[in-house]
C-alpha cells in the first residue's frame, strides 16, 4: 500500500488532492488539524488539515513524467525506498509486502477469468481480496498520532477500522459549513447503505429462487414469510429432509394455502420436482450447511449451475452473528455467487453493525428483506436505509 501525508487550507483541497494523486479508489486513513510554525511558539501559525490516504499500490495513478535528469543511479532501488512518512507512522514496508504480494496474485487471477460465468467462479476470490484489503487496512491505527472521538464512539460500536474512517471522513466534509459532523454522519452512512439495498419487485423476480445458508439461520421461516407474500401461484421444495421438523411446518403451510409442495433428496429430484410442480415460481428451502461440509455447498452449486439463469440465489444469515463470522458465511457460500442477501433475528439483535460492517465491505451482495419477527408472514421487512442507519448509530453517535 502506498501511504502519503496531504497538508492543505481545508479538508475538500485535501481529499481533492488524494482523488487526483492517488485516484478513486484511495482511503483516507486519518484527518488532523494542526498549526504550521509562526510567530511566537506557533501560536499565531496558520490552521491547517494534515490528512494521511493510501492506496493499493496496483491502483496508484502514475505521475506524470518530469524532464530527464542528467544521470539517475540505481532507479530500482530508489522506487523500494520507504517515504519518510512511513517512519512517522509505525508501518514498515516488510510488513505489508507479503500482504501485497498476495492481493497482487488474487487480482490477476480474477482479472484473467473469461468463462462467461465468471462473476460467480470468482465471488470466492473476490471475497478473499476484500479479507486481504481489511487485513491491511487494519494496520491503518498506527497512522494516526491523534485519535478522533468520533471514530473512537464508531469503533467502540463495532464498526470496522476502515468503515469508521471513512464514515467519519466524509461526514466531516459535509460538515465544513456548521462543523457538526455527528449530525452528518447519519446522512452519510444511509447514503452508503442505500446504495447496498436491493428492494424485491415481483415483476423481476425470479422462477426459482435457492434459500441457502447455514444451520439455524432462518431459511425454513424466511420461506414460510415469502410464500406467505407472493402473489403468482407458487410451489415449495424443501431439501431439508433429515432433520427432525425440517418438513412438517412448510407442508401444513402449503395445505393450508393451498401451495404445491414437495420433497427432494438430491439435485436430480429437485429437478425434477420443479418439473412436476408447474408453478410460475418455486421456492426451495435448502438444508443448512455447516463450516466443515464443502460437499454441501458444491452440490448446491451444482444445483444452480443446472437451473441456469432461471435461480436466484437468498443468502439467509442472523443479525446476531459477529462481522467475522458473517464473513465467513459469505466466503463458504461464495461458490453459488448469492443475489442477495436476507437478514433474519433483526429483533433479536442488540445491534445491526455487523450486518452494516457486511454490506460496506467490498463485493457483499445487496440485502434485499429483513426478519423482524417470527410471524409468518408479517414479520418480513423491506429494508429503508435511514432506519437502518438510525439503528446502527444507535451507540455510535
Amino acid at each position: 500500500m502506498h501511504i502519503k501525508r496531504y497538508e492543505a487550507a481545508t479538508l475538500e483541497e485535501a481529499i481533492a488532492r488524494v482523488k487526483q494523486e492517488l485516484g478513486p479508489d484511495a482511503l483516507v486513513l486519518s484527518t488532523r488539524r494542526v498549526r504550521r510554525d509562526g510567530g511566537v511558539f506557533g501560536w499565531f501559525g496558520r490552521p491547517i488539515v494534515e490528512l494521511v490516504a493510501g492506496v493499493d499500490r496496483e491502483h496508484l495513478r502514475p505521475a506524470a513524467a518530469p524532464p530527464a535528469p542528467a544521470a539517475r543511479p540505481a532507479p530500482e532501488r530508489e522506487m523500494r525506498e520507504p517515504h519518510p512518512s512511513w517512519r512517522d507512522l509505525g508501518i514498515t514496508q516488510a510488513l505489508l509486502e507479503p500482504l501485497e504480494a498476495e492481493l497482487r496474485a488474487l487480482r490477476r487471477a480474477v482479472d484473467g477469468m473469461q468463462a462467461p460465468d465468471a462473476p460467480r467462479a470468482g465471488a470466492a476470490l473476490r471475497a478473499e481480496i476484500a479479507e486481504l484489503r481489511r487485513e491491511i487496512e487494519r494496520l491503518a491505527p498506527k497512522a494516526s498520532p491523534r485519535k478522533d472521538p468520533l471514530v473512537d464512539r464508531m469503533l467502540a460500536a463495532g464498526f470496522d477500522v476502515p468503515h469508521a474512517r471513512s464514515l467519519v471522513a466524509e461526514a466531516r466534509v459535509r460538515a465544513e459549513s456548521n462543523g457538526d459532523a455527528r449530525a452528518a454522519l447519519q446522512g452519510v452512512l444511509a447514503r452508503r447503505l442505500d446504495a447496498r439495498l436491493a428492494p424485491p419487485r415481483e415483476d423481476r423476480a425470479a422462477p426459482v429462487t435457492l434459500v441457502v445458508g447455514a444451520c439455524g439461520a432462518g431459511k425454513t421461516t424466511t420461506v414460510a414469510k415469502l410464500a406467505g407474500r407472493a402473489d403468482a401461484e407458487l410451489g415449495i421444495v424443501t431439501t431439508d429432509v433429515h432433520r427432525l421438523g425440517g418438513v412438517e411446518p412448510l407442508r401444513a403451510l402449503a395445505t393450508q394455502q393451498g401451495i404445491g409442495f414437495a420433497t427432494a433428496a438430491s439435485t436430480d429430484e429437485v429437478i425434477e420436482r420443479i418439473r412436476k410442480l408447474r408453478a410460475r415460481r418455486i421456492l426451495v428451502d435448502t438444508a443448512g450447511i455447516g463450516r466443515d461440509e464443502p460437499g454441501a455447498v458444491a452440490e448446491l452449486a451444482r444445483l444452480r449451475e443446472r437451473l441456469g439463469a432461471r435461480a436466484r440465489v437468498e443468502l439467509v444469515v442472523s443479525a446476531t452473528t459477529k462481522a467475522d463470522d458473517l464473513r465467513a458465511e459469505l466466503r463458504r457460500f461464495a461458490p453459488l455467487g448469492p443475489d442477495a442477501l436476507v437478514a433474519t433475528r433483526v429483533d433479536d439483535a442488540e445491534s445491526l453493525v455487523s450486518v452494516g460492517n457486511l454490506l460496506l465491505d467490498d463485493g457483499a451482495p445487496p440485502l434485499e428483506w429483513l426478519g423482524v419477527g417470527r410471524r409468518v408472514p408479517d414479520d418480513l421487512a423491506i429494508p429503508e436505509p435511514g432506519a437502518l442507519a438510525s439503528r446502527m448509530l444507535g451507540v455510535a453517535a
